[in-house]
């Protein structure tokens, strides 16, 4: 693969890993809002981790990858953070603001 095809390929393994993180986000808070235990938790942990290895599986295999480059787990990592650094933090103080909203009105 030349230069210019491996940026491409980090890239949008980036985008997969930012879309991985705000998938996670969402999995989070409606594991949270419904209230499942440990047992339920876990077990969707690991349905998201087979569906992200799904997920990277088919991008590899769309974009062409041969053989599974480290740099495409590091595209799909970095992915992830810069989606936990910017947007993530965003939805998670955002749900904590509404989380102490409904609180408070449900003590009213």
């Amino acid at each position: 693969m030349s230069t210019a095809e491996q940026a491409r390929v980090f890239l949008a393994m980036m985008i997969c890993g930012a879309g991985l993180g705000a998938a996670y986000d969402v999995g989070m808070l409606l594991r949270r809002t419904l209230g499942l235990g440990a047992v339920l938790s876990g077990a969707f942990d690991l349905l998201f981790g087979v569906l992200c290895a799904g997920g990277m599986t088919g991008a590899a295999l769309l974009m062409r990858v041969d053989p599974f480059r480290l740099y495409a787990f590091a595209g799909v990592a970095a992915g992830m953070a810069l989606y936990a650094g910017t947007i993530g933090t965003i939805v998670r103080y955002l749900r904590g603001f509404v989380r102490k909203f409904v609180k408070k009105s449900e003590n009213v």
